[in-house]
C-alpha cells in the first residue's frame, strides 16, 4: 500500500475548506492510506473515511525540529512518518521550512499548498487550493465536494441524544450564536427574534451550541428565554457534533468553523456573515444560504454561495431563509 503524508495544522474552518483538495488527492491516489500531522480533535470529522490510517498530533514537541531550517527528526520520530510516498503540507510561506525538512528526511516528492488566496485574487479557498493541485498534475477542478465521515461511535452517541431529547415527530434546530472572533458575532437581538418566532412551530426543538469562546453570548440568550426549553450542547466533540448535524432540520450560525462543519455535513444552513468576504470564506453546499449583515447600518442582504446580490434587506431575511429550509 502507498502512503501519503498530509500536514494540516489549521483550525476547524480552515481544515473543512481544505477537504475538497484532500478528496482530490485521495482520488489521485485511490489505494493509498493517509497519515496526518494535524489536530486529532479536528480530524475526528473524517475518521470514518477509509483512507485515514493515522493521525499524529501537530502540537507534540517531537515535531519541533521540523520548524527550523535544516532541522532533522530523531530516527524514532522519523519512523512514525514512514513509509510515505508523497507529502502535502498545507501552510503559508513560513511552512516551506517544514516542507523542505520533510523532503530531505523522507526523500519523497513534497509539495506545499498555500491555503488562502490573497484578497485581490477573488477565488474561493477550495478553488485556490485545487488550482495548485492542477499545476502539480493532480486533477482537481471543479473541486470535489467536502465529505464528512465521523466514526460509528460518534454516530451512535449522536443518536442517543436525539432519542433522549426529541419526541416522535419533533425536528431539531441547531443554533450556534458564538464564534472565535467577536467581530463575527451577530446581534443577540437577532438571535432572540429567530428563536421566539420559530418557537411558534410546535414540531421544532432548539439546541444551543456552546464552545469554549461562546459562554457569554449563550448565557445571555438563555437568560432571556425559557432555558428549560433549550437543549444545551456544551463543548461537544467535533466528531459527535458532525454526526448530529447530519440529521438536523436546520442550522443557523455565525461566520465560524462550526458553520462550515454544518454546511459540509449537509445540514440546511443559514450562515451569518459580517466583515468577512463570503465569496472567499463562506461555506459551500447545496443547502447553504448566507445572510450578510453590516454592523454599521444593521442592514442585511441574502447571499447564495455562488450568486451574491448587492441589494440590502432587513434582518427578517434570516427568518425567511430559515422558514424556507424548514418548509413552513
Amino acid at each position: 500500500m502507498k502512503y501519503i503524508l498530509v500536514v494540516h495544522q489549521g483550525a476547524i474552518g480552515d481544515f473543512i475548506l481544505s477537504l475538497p483538495a484532500l478528496e482530490a488527492i485521495h482520488r489521485f491516489y485511490p489505494e493509498a492510506g493517509f497519515k496526518f500531522i494535524g489536530h486529532p480533535v479536528i480530524l475526528e470529522i473524517i475518521r470514518g473515511r477509509p483512507y485515514v490510517k493515522n493521525v499524529l498530533d501537530c502540537s507534540a514537541a517531537n515535531w519541533a525540529p521540523l520548524y527550523h531550517s535544516g532541522g532533522r527528526l530523531p530516527a524514532t520520530d522519523l519512523d512514525l512518518l514512514l513509509p510515505a510516498d508523497a507529502v502535502f503540507v498545507f501552510g503559508r510561506s513560513s511552512s516551506q521550512i517544514m516542507a523542505d525538512n520533510l523532503a530531505h528526511s523522507l526523500d519523497k516528492p513534497t509539495h506545499r499548498l498555500d491555503p488562502f488566496p490573497e484578497p485581490d485574487i477573488q477565488l474561493t479557498v477550495a478553488d485556490y487550493q485545487c488550482d495548485q493541485l492542477e499545476e502539480l498534475g493532480i486533477p482537481a477542478m471543479p473541486p470535489p465536494e467536502a465529505i464528512i465521515a465521523p466514526s460509528q461511535q460518534d454516530v451512535l452517541e449522536a443518536r442517543d441524544l436525539v432519542s433522549r431529547n426529541l419526541e416522535p415527530g419533533k425536528r431539531l434546530v441547531l443554533l450556534h450564536p458564538g464564534s472565535g472572533g467577536k467581530n463575527k458575532l451577530w446581534t443577540p437581538t437577532g438571535w432572540l427574534r429567530i428563536i421566539n418566532q420559530l418557537s411558534a412551530q410546535p414540531d421544532l426543538r432548539f439546541a444551543l451550541l456552546q464552545g469554549p469562546a461562546d459562554t457569554q453570548i449563550v448565557q445571555h440568550l438563555r437568560s432571556q428565554l425559557d432555558a428549560n426549553s433549550l437543549i444545551l450542547l456544551k463543548n461537544w466533540r467535533l466528531g459527535k457534533l458532525s454526526a448530529l448535524m447530519s440529521n438536523t432540520a436546520l442550522f443557523v450560525g455565525n461566520d465560524s468553523g462550526i458553520t462550515h462543519l454544518a454546511a459540509a455535513c449537509g445540514a440546511p444552513t443559514v450562515a451569518l456573515f459580517g466583515h468577512s468576504d463570503p465569496l472567499i470564506w463562506g461555506p459551500r453546499g447545496a443547502k447553504v444560504r448566507i445572510v450578510r449583515w453590516q454592523p454599521e447600518t444593521l442592514a442585511n442582504m441574502v447571499l447564495e454561495p455562488e450568486k451574491i446580490p448587492a441589494q440590502p434587506a432587513e434582518v427578517e431575511i434570516v427568518l425567511d431563509q430559515a422558514r424556507e429550509w424548514l418548509g413552513i
